[in-house]
């Protein structure tokens, strides 16, 4: 499968350090897409504040996430994790209903 990475930042260096944090963890987390994905961080720097948004785009789907602390490091990797969670809460609900054609019982997964 094929991850494309774009990562911008503002008011913020985009160094070679961060890319290859951001490859690392994506490789652990969400590589398991099984598809060809976008994947687009955007990176903001407000004093103390560090923001962190990751997009996904495939075929499928689009999904969002963002984390916001006072370590650039940390934000990205919670935005990571967060967008695994949803990955993973996408790919529950899109096997669900392919078997919900084949039996009509619902199971309701609470986190």
């Amino acid at each position: 499968e094929n991850m494309k990475l774009t990562v911008t930042g503002r008011k913020i260096e985009i160094t070679n350090g961060i890319r290859t944090h951001l490859n690392d963890k994506m490789n652990k987390t969400i590589a398991d897409l099984g598809e060809a994905a976008d994947v687009h961080v955007a990176l903001a720097v407000e004093k103390h504040r560090h923001f962190a948004e990751v997009i996904v785009k495939t075929k499928g789907f689009t999904l969002h996430s963002q984390e916001e602390t006072n370590d650039l490091y940390a934000s990205m990797d919670k935005a990571l994790e967060k967008m695994e969670k949803q990955i993973r809460k996408n790919k529950e609900k899109a096997k669900a209903l392919r078997n919900k054609q084949g039996s009509q019982s619902k199971h309701q997964n609470q986190d």
